[in-house]
């Protein structure tokens, strides 16, 4: 095994960004394959992180693209074996709870291959999301739980996981500290809808719940136009393309506009008054620069947003009527909160130091 390489398997944009330091740091002690499954094949989704971050082009780019769950995750449980019995690496690294973690993690564990899950141990107890199925299937298997924060470690020890647990922090700590100063102002970022100094919410939107019906993105957006300040919405495209279905791309005070880039995202949520979003990597960033966070989510796995005052949930049936009430509310509040919940940045040492220990 002296000569094998590691692993480390990612596909959406959030994957992309944590991968780029986790790589970085396996890379100075073992030879790395990286393997990009294509869940996220449009560019702004995908290929500018690359760019930004620093990601070196994949030795495996496996082109699931688009389907439904089930067929997704097949395509890539069974392109992800395919590479891993021609490599036959000494682990593999999942990272994060989508179909392309659960297809890696499963390729993995049915060739025998140790396999290492980086955000374990989170839980929403939302069966009705496919990415809390997923994350707690791969947490059953895995040989290694990199867990992110203290409770998340505490949970997989009370699930008694057969996997050694690690409390090693959140990795999208670490890439946030690294990049913070390149964080651009919104102002200048191309296509920024509002001038340079005004107050605005960012929000995003890509859950089903929020997305997949006509009534609920309706919905939505009308609680989003009727807030107090302007807000920017950074669309992925298939929600652009319901959006425009529906007549609902411009009007009022919220402005549609491409997605971000890394640099060009916390840059606007460091900026923002406050961040509506039901997506956890946004969470945690507004957590981390101390900007107030509503999130349309009944429960989420980053409890400790909540706990802190950082964060506070809407749920989504009742986002036309609560939205802007809570609103509100964070806007007059003070917005101080303790930030180290989830580690000091450090967590790319802690995860390879653990992967180091299972050998």
């Amino acid at each position: 095994m002296s000569g094998a390489p590691l692993a480390i398997c990612y596909g959406t944009r959030p994957q992309v960004i944590k991968a780029s330091m986790l790589i970085e740091a396996c890379a100075t002690r073992w030879p790395v394959l990286t393997v990009d499954t294509g869940q996220h094949y449009d560019y702004a989704l995908n290929q500018l992180f690359y760019e930004q971050l620093g990601v070196r082009k994949p030795d495996h780019f496996l082109e699931v693209g688009s389907a439904a769950h089930a067929v997704q995750t097949a395509h890539v449980l069974t392109r992800a074996a395919e590479v891993f019995e021609g490599a036959k690496p000494r682990a593999v690294v999942v990272i994060g709870d989508t179909n392309s973690t659960l297809g890696c993690a499963l390729a993995a564990v049915q060739l025998r291959i140790p396999m290492v899950h980086v955000e374990a141990g989170l839980r929403s107890n939302d069966r009705a999301m496919a990415e809390e199925i997923n994350r707690r299937v791969v947490d059953s298997v895995a040989d290694l739980l990199c867990a992110p924060s203290a409770a998340a470690s505490a949970q997989l020890e009370l699930e008694h996981q057969w996997g050694v647990v690690a409390n090693t922090g959140d990795i999208a700590h670490d890439v946030l500290r690294r990049n913070l100063a390149k964080a651009m102002a919104p102002a200048d970022v191309e296509g920024w809808p509002l001038a340079r100094g005004e107050k605005f919410a960012i929000a995003t939107l890509h859950r089903a719940e929020l997305t997949a019906s006509a009534e609920s993105l309706t919905a939505m957006v009308g609680a989003l136009r009727g807030l107090p300040l302007p807000v920017v919405l950074p669309a992925h495209p298939r929600v652009r393309a319901a959006l425009a279905k529906l007549g609902l791309e411009s009007g009022g005070m919220l402005h549609i506009m491409s997605p971000l880039g890394y640099f060009e995202m916390i840059g606007a949520i460091r900026e923002a008054a406050i961040v509506i979003t039901d997506s956890g990597g946004v969470q945690r960033e507004a957590y981390w620069l101390g900007t107030k966070c509503v999130t349309i989510r009944t429960e989420t796995e980053w409890h400790e947003t909540v706990a802190l005052g950082a964060n506070t949930l809407v749920s989504p049936e009742r986002a036309a009527v609560d939205l802007g009430p809570t609103v509100e509310k964070r806007l007059a509040s003070e917005g101080k909160w303790d930030n180290g919940a989830y580690g000091a940045g450090d967590a790319a040492v802690k995860i390879t130091d653990a992967i180091a220990a299972m050998e």
